[in-house]
């Protein structure tokens, strides 16, 4: 089981592109919240999802899957 955090830029469809890449790696989401908030000019998304995999996966691979979603600024993967 996995903790993702994904901070970007706001924009219509980022939770599905999210989403799409882990169904890709057979990720199963078990929760999940996405909060949008500003820095004062742009609307800052915060998703964070626990993620049962059903296949080992380095955390620093899917991190770079993740951060070739447009506008991702940070990605952070923990196992718990």
């Amino acid at each position: 089981m996995k903790k993702i955090e994904v901070i970007s830029i706001d924009r219509i469809g980022l939770v599905g592109e999210i989403s799409k890449i882990l169904s890709r790696v057979n990720g199963n989401i078990i929760t999940h919240t996405a909060n949008v908030s500003s820095d004062g000019i742009t609307a800052i998304s915060h998703f964070s999802a626990d993620v049962d995999l059903n296949k080992a996966l380095d955390n620093e691979a899917l991190s770079r899957r993740l951060k070739k979603i447009k506008n991702v600024r940070q990605v952070k993967i923990t196992d718990i």
